[in-house]
């Protein structure tokens, strides 16, 4: 069902920034500045999580207790985005300040994550299409039988998993959206509440996903789904307009 995964992934983000341009009257700029945040918190975050254990070879805080593992990769997200949010509009977005800027940086906060992970799916697809002439291309066998069974997994994947990919996508970007405003508020208010309250919000999204195979599809996607729920009335209880 990438017919419905990759437009929830790779176009929505889009239109919903020009919706935001239009509607908002906020340049399509804050879109991609708030793209460039997420991957600037990456470039953070990751490493991070690599030197704790969490990434990488089995290692470090991997061999801790799943709760204790949870908590510290929910916080290390939380603390790298959010932060990396509220430098942003502390510093580089000093002219634009308020509830528009700030849902117009969420989106492409959420909006471009959502693009990267698209792109990767869209990468995986093309692999499983060229998997039958894998030993045409000189793949060595090896090679080859990996590939073979990442294929074999693909096509055996229930329809409604790639659909609900892109439902975790839009509800990952309704809540960096509830996220920003948050973050803005920090900035403008002058009270830093708002921002760890967004950091604390963020871990406790983050921190029960590693259950995500325990957890079971309804439960996983009712957190997701209440996460990206809960956030957008957040964000419209917080509308300043």
């Amino acid at each position: 069902m990438l017919l419905v995964q990759l437009p929830l992934m790779l176009l929505l983000p889009l239109v919903a920034g020009f919706v935001a341009r239009r509607r908002l009257g906020q340049r399509l700029a804050l879109f991609w500045i708030g793209g460039a945040t997420f991957v600037a918190s990456q470039v953070v975050h990751l490493p991070l999580n690599f030197a704790l254990g969490l990434l990488g070879p089995p290692r470090g805080l991997a061999f801790a207790p799943l709760p204790v593992v949870g908590a510290v990769t929910g916080l290390s997200a939380g603390l790298c985005e959010e932060l990396a949010r509220y430098a942003t509009f502390r510093w580089v977005l000093r002219r634009d300040r308020g509830y528009r800027p700030a849902f117009q940086v969420g989106l492409g906060h959420g909006g471009v994550e959502a693009m990267i992970f698209g792109v990767l799916a869209l990468s995986s697809f093309a692999n499983v299409l060229l998997e039958p002439w894998a030993g045409a291309f000189g793949l060595p066998e090896a090679d080859r039988a990996i590939l073979h069974y990442a294929a074999h997994q693909y096509w055996d994947a229930p329809w409604y998993h790639a659909v609900l990919a892109g439902w975790e996508r839009v509800c990952a970007m309704a809540f960096h959206t509830g996220a920003s405003v948050l973050v803005m508020r920090a900035v403008t208010r002058g009270r830093l509440g708002y921002l760890a309250l967004a950091i604390g919000l963020h871990a406790a999204l983050d921190a029960p996903l590693v259950y995500a195979s325990q957890m079971g599809l309804f439960w996983l996607y009712a957190l997701i789904t209440g996460a990206g729920v809960g956030m957008t009335v957040v964000a419209a209880k917080l509308d300043d307009r």
